[in-house]
């Protein structure tokens, strides 16, 4: 449950665990500060702090963070219906009120070509350097389509530079973005997927985590090597979990991959 007031949301700590949320993998433009974090996302900024049993977020944008926490979204339900799989018991123990985010779709999109063979604190980086150029404000497909080759090499973005380019000349271009939000879930990935420098991982990661899609079941490294039973590859590991998780498989990934890959790996 959560409540909200001028410039605040408070939220019952047991339907937001703010460390699992921010810290599983989906999100890149956030800082740890000595209270709390500081949750950045297009042009709107907000501090969230946990105090006893309330999280407190202060925000001049709250109906865009109610959004963005998914805050409406009920993870009880997904809880108890993953609950029946006895291989989640301890994620689902130890992950409390790990929530997926609903992020704004181009960022999203550029910010996993990124993250594409890139490690955290690099694709932070990367991604503040590409604000800070516009004010600590993520721009627009036309503003980050003006940016050359060169600009975005100097940024950091590496080999990345022209699918980032050629990404945001689509995205402003053309009616693509508005062709995703409205298209099925196959339709959505094939368009993302037409996109320089996206192939199916990045591809389910925004529709995750940007189109709010909870039936597709990511696939990077880590998850391979962890969920693979016998010879299969990628794709196969992908479709069986996603037949087994159905629905919900989406949640059932973020849970395997934030205890396992973080909680337990320290």
């Amino acid at each position: 449950m959560y409540t909200t007031e001028t410039n605040k949301i408070i939220v019952d700590a047991d339907d937001l665990d703010v460390k699992a949320t921010l810290e599983c993998g989906q999100l890149f433009r956030f800082e740890k500060t000595d209270l709390g974090y500081i949750v950045k996302s297009g042009e709107h900024e907000c501090s969230v702090v946990t105090d006893g049993g309330k999280v407190v977020i202060d925000t001049s944008s709250v109906d865009f963070f109610v959004n963005f926490f998914n805050l409406d979204r009920d993870i009880g339900r997904m809880k108890r219906e993953l609950a029946r799989f006895s291989e989640l018991a301890p994620a689902l123990e130890c992950c409390g009120a790990l929530r997926i985010l609903h992020q704004p779709l181009f960022e999203t999109i550029i910010s996993f070509i990124i993250s594409a063979n890139n490690n955290i604190p690099r694709i932070k980086s990367i991604i503040g350097r590409i604000c800070s150029a516009f004010g600590d404000v993520f721009p627009t497909p036309a503003q980050l389509a003006a940016m050359d080759i060169r600009q975005l090499n100097a940024i950091g973005c590496g080999y990345r530079s022209p699918y980032i380019s050629a990404t945001a000349k689509i995205c402003a271009e053309t009616d693509i973005l508005n062709r995703l939000y409205a298209a099925h879930t196959q339709d959505a990935q094939k368009l993302l997927i037409s996109f320089p420098g996206v192939g199916q991982k990045i591809a389910d990661c925004v529709t995750l985590f940007a189109l709010g899609r909870f039936e597709v079941f990511p696939i990077d490294t880590w998850m391979f090597k962890t969920q693979r039973i016998g010879l299969e590859n990628e794709a196969q590991v992908r479709t069986r979990l996603m037949e087994k998780y159905g629905e919900y498989s989406g949640y059932a990934q973020q849970l395997l991959y934030y205890y396992n890959a973080i909680l337990r790996r320290g």
